[in-house]
C-alpha cells in the first residue's frame, strides 16, 4: 500500500450540501494483490493464499472449487443446461432470502426497518457475488483436486441432487461442492456490514484457517442477533471488525464504537457518504486519520450512555401561532439566516494522558463563512441519525398514534444559535418547558451537526416542501420534539 502525499481524502455527499464534501484524514491507495505475493506453500490442497483481496478477488479464488467439479463431471449432455451454469444457480438460490435453498431468511422484515436492511443488503450481496462467479470461467484449478469438507446443511437445488449424486459424479465431488458453497455463503455474510461492500479491502492470512472459516463463529453471533432481535450498531462494527480488523476484538475494550481504522482504510457509518441514507450500514474509506497506531483503532462515543450527558437548555427562539399552516417556514415568515458552510472535516480528538492506546474520538468540524467553527462529536452524530424519525407521509395524516397533535408552543429557532449554545462540552440541547421546537435547516450538513447536539429522543426531519402535521404526527407523542425542516426524504433516515 502507497499513501500519497500531502492528499486529503475528500467523502463526496448530496449535491445539495453546502460543502461539497466531508474532509477525512489522508488519502492511501490500497493494492489487493489477491495472494500472488506470498510466496509460502499453501496449507492444504486448496487455500487462500496470505494477501488483500477485494471481494471479486475472493470470488475468484474460490473458483477452483466449483471449476474441478465442473471439469470431472464432463461433457454436458445435448439439450441440457450446462453443468456451470447450473451449479451457479444453485449458489444463486442459496445467496437469495426467500428461495427454499436460502441460507439466510428474515422474519417480519415489513415493519422492522433494521432487520430489513439487513434483507436487502443480504439479497444485493448475494446477486453481486454470483455475478462475479458467472463472469470468471478461465482460471487455473487442479483436477485432481480432494478435500474433506463437513456438512454445513446448506440445500441443493432438485436438479443438482440429480447432478451431484447421478452418474456423471463421483463420490468427492460433492465435497468440493460443499465447501464452495460454504466459503460463498460466508463472504456474502461476511460484507452484510458494508454499504459500499464491492470497494473493501479484506486482509486474509491463508495459514490459519481454510480459505475464510475462520469467521464461522462472527458470523453465527452476527446471525443470532439479527434474527432474534432489532439489530445493534454493535453487532454491526463488530462484524465489519471481524473481517478487517480481528486483533481490535482480542482487546480488552468493552466497546465497539462506532467505526474503526484498521491497516488499510477507515471504516465509518455510511450515511457520512450523503445521499439517501442507510440505518446501519458502514462505509469502506480508503483513508487514514491516526498515524501512529498501525495495529488500528477503535473510534468511540465521547458520552457512552447518552442519557446520563449533562443538557443544555435550547436557545431562546421566537414563539409562532401559525404552526397549522402547511407552507415552510420562509413562506411563513419564519426564515432565519442560513448558516453558510465553509469547509466540513472529521478530525481526530487529541487524546487524554490516561486514554486507551486504541480508542480514538472524532469530531465533525464545519467552519462556517462568518469565521466561526462549530465541533460535535461523530459518535452523537451517528447516533442521533439512528434514533431519528422521518415525518409522517401526508397519506397518513388521517390517523394517529402519537396522543394530542396540540403542542403546548411552537417555536422557531436559529440553527446557528443552537449549535453554538454554551454549555458543557458533553452536552445534549434539550427543552425543560417541553413545545414543538422548529430548526429550519438548509445545508444537510448542518442538519448532521444537529444530529449531534441535540438530546435525541423525539427529532423528526421534515422535509422543506411538506407541512409541520406530518411532523406533530411522527416520533413519539411527548415534549420536547425538535423538528429539522429542510432535510428531504431518502434511504432509512433521510437525504443528506
Amino acid at each position: 500500500m502507497t499513501v500519497t502525499a500531502e492528499s486529503t481524502f475528500r467523502l463526496t455527499g448530496s449535491k445539495t450540501r453546502g460543502a461539497s464534501h466531508i474532509l477525512v484524514g489522508q488519502s492511501i491507495t490500497p493494492r489487493p494483490d489477491a495472494g500472488k505475493l506470498d510466496k509460502g506453500t499453501p496449507r492444504e490442497a486448496w487455500a487462500l493464499q496470505p494477501g488483500l483481496y477485494t471481494p471479486r478477488q475472493l470470488v475468484e479464488g474460490l473458483a477452483p472449487l466449483l471449476d474441478t467439479v465442473v471439469f470431472r463431471l464432463g461433457q454436458d449432455p445435448p439439450k441440457t443446461t450446462p453443468a456451470r451454469e447450473q451449479l451457479l444457480d444453485n449458489i444463486a438460490s442459496n445467496l437469495d432470502i426467500n428461495t427454499r435453498e436460502a441460507t439466510l431468511r428474515f422474519p417480519d422484515i415489513e415493519i422492522d426497518d433494521s432487520r430489513k436492511e439487513m434483507a436487502e443488503q443480504a439479497k444485493r450481496i448475494g446477486q453481486t457475488l454470483v455475478q462475479y462467479a458467472r463472469d470468471h470461467s478461465d482460471g487455473q484449478f487442479d483436477p485432481d483436486l480432494y478435500l474433506r469438507s463437513p456438512c454445513e446443511g446448506h440445500l441443493l437445488t432438485p436438479p443438482n441432487v440429480d447432478l451431484m449424486f447421478g452418474r456423471r459424479s463421483q463420490s468427492h465431488l460433492m465435497q468440493l461442492y460443499n465447501e464452495y458453497m460454504h466459503q460463498m455463503v460466508l463472504l456474502r455474510d461476511a460484507l452484510l456490514p458494508f454499504q459500499n461492500y464491492e470497494e473493501v479491502i479484506i486482509p486474509v492470512d491463508g495459514r490459519t484457517a481454510r480459505g475464510i472459516r475462520h469467521l464461522e463463529r462472527p458470523r453465527s453471533e452476527f446471525l443470532t442477533n439479527i434474527l432474534t432481535k432489532q439489530v445493534a450498531q454493535s453487532a454491526i462494527v463488530k462484524h465489519a471488525q471481524a473481517l478487517l480488523a480481528p486483533g481490535l476484538l482480542s482487546s480488552s475494550q468493552t466497546s465497539y464504537g462506532y467505526g474503526f481504522q484498521y491497516s488499510h482504510g477507515l471504516v465509518l457509518p455510511a450515511f457520512l457518504a450523503g445521499g439517501p441514507t442507510p440505518f446501519h450500514l458502514l462505509q469502506y474509506i480508503p483513508a487514514k486519520v491516526v498515524e501512529d497506531t498501525p495495529e488500528g483503532v477503535i473510534f468511540d462515543y465521547r458520552v457512552q450512555e447518552y442519557y446520563l450527558a449533562p443538557r443544555i437548555e435550547i436557545p431562546t427562539g421566537v414563539e409562532v401561532t401559525t404552526a397549522s399552516k402547511s407552507a415552510c417556514p420562509e413562506a411563513n415568515g419564519w426564515g432565519t439566516p442560513a448558516v453558510n458552510v465553509e469547509d466540513a472535516a472529521i478530525r481526530v480528538v487529541p487524546p487524554a494522558p490516561d486514554s486507551s492506546p486504541i480508542v480514538r474520538e472524532l469530531e465533525l468540524q464545519l467552519q462556517l463563512a462568518n469565521g466561526q467553527s462549530i465541533s460535535v462529536d461523530l459518535g452523537q452524530v451517528a447516533r442521533g441519525h439512528r434514533y431519528l424519525y422521518q415525518a409522517s407521509p401526508s397519506s397518513d395524516l388521517t390517523s394517529s398514534v402519537n396522543g394530542d397533535d396540540s403542542p403546548t408552543s411552537t417555536i422557531i429557532h436559529d440553527p446557528a444559535s443552537v449549535l453554538l449554545q454554551a454549555g458543557p462540552r458533553d452536552g445534549l440541547i434539550t427543552a425543560q418547558q417541553g413545545g414543538l421546537h422548529i430548526i429550519p435547516v438548509q445545508d444537510p450538513l448542518v442538519a448532521l451537526a444537529l444530529l449531534g447536539k441535540i438530546y435525541p429522543e423525539n427529532v423528526v426531519l421534515l422535509p422543506q416542501s411538506e407541512g409541520l402535521a406530518q411532523a406533530k404526527k411522527a416520533g413519539k407523542g411527548l415534549e420536547p420534539k425538535f423538528v429539522l425542516w429542510g432535510v428531504e426524504r431518502g434511504g432509512f433516515r433521510g437525504k443528506f
